[in-house]
């Protein structure tokens, strides 16, 4: 069992995201968190987001604005600038729960994980509930089964597998877990059943979703499962997708 407390570092990537990033920074700076360094990376915004963020600039540890080459390489980028032994992403629409991070490490400390994921609180921008996403990592090879706004990841993974591919432009983070679980097997994960993130609907993901199941199929292929499965695990992402539009608009 490890007994030290390492330090983690928060990741906020944004572009023009002055209307959803102040509860992100709000959830970040307020972390009861003891060893918590705050990176963000802003991608050039034009929109009043940088005034933002400069209201909870002395709990920010770095800070960089330039034109980056989209999330994965925004991401790389941020991580590359860090110093925690492990990282958490929270998005600029995105929450971190109190204690989040305090059960995180507790089980980072006495598991022997590269991600320790929590559960995340799916809800619209208006604060509903809509789902609880609980991470599932035996289903990598199906769907992205784990909340990527809900993981401790730890930078020897991020390193070993060559961070997030900036090929992919939406299915990045189930890219990078499947790395993750080639790299080191199903042993790399751990699950806590516990909050620790909100995510909210309408991001690039939600309103890409066709592109991103696109994504992931070719995920699938390059790891190797086939293209009869891919395209199946494909079609079944699809099908679901279509009956939830189809109940939404009913």
């Amino acid at each position: 069992m490890r007994r030290d407390v390492p330090v983690i570092s928060a990741i906020t990537i944004c572009r023009n995201s002055a209307a959803t990033i102040e509860r992100a920074l709000q959830s970040v700076t307020s972390s009861s968190y003891r060893k918590l360094q705050y990176v963000i990376v802003d991608g050039g915004s034009t929109d009043g987001t940088l005034d933002v963020i400069e209201r909870y600039r002395a709990h920010i540890a770095k800070l960089v604005s330039e034109p980056d080459g989209g999330i994965s390489d925004a991401l790389n980028k941020a991580i590359s600038l860090s110093d925690g032994e492990y990282h958490i992403i929270v998005h600029a629409d995105d929450e971190l729960l109190p204690g989040a991070l305090e059960r995180l490490v507790d089980a980072a400390r006495t598991r022997d994980a590269q991600v320790v994921c929590g559960t995340a609180l799916v809800v619209t921008h208006d604060g509903r509930l809509v789902r609880t996403f609980r991470a599932e990592p035996g289903k990598l090879l199906r769907k992205m089964s784990i909340p990527h706004m809900g993981s401790l990841i730890s930078r020897a993974a991020w390193e070993a597998v060559d961070g997030y591919d900036i090929r992919r432009r939406i299915a990045m983070d189930h890219h990078f877990m499947l790395k993750v679980l080639r790299k080191y097997g199903p042993e790399a994960f751990t699950s806590i059943d516990h909050p620790v993130a909100r995510y909210s609907l309408g991001g690039v993901s939600d309103r890409q979703v066709m592109r991103g199941f696109r994504e992931l199929r070719q995920n699938l292929i390059e790891a190797g499962v086939g293209r009869l499965h891919a395209y199946g695990a494909f079609a079944v992402l699809v099908c679901k997708a279509r009956v939830a539009r189809l109940i939404r608009e009913t």
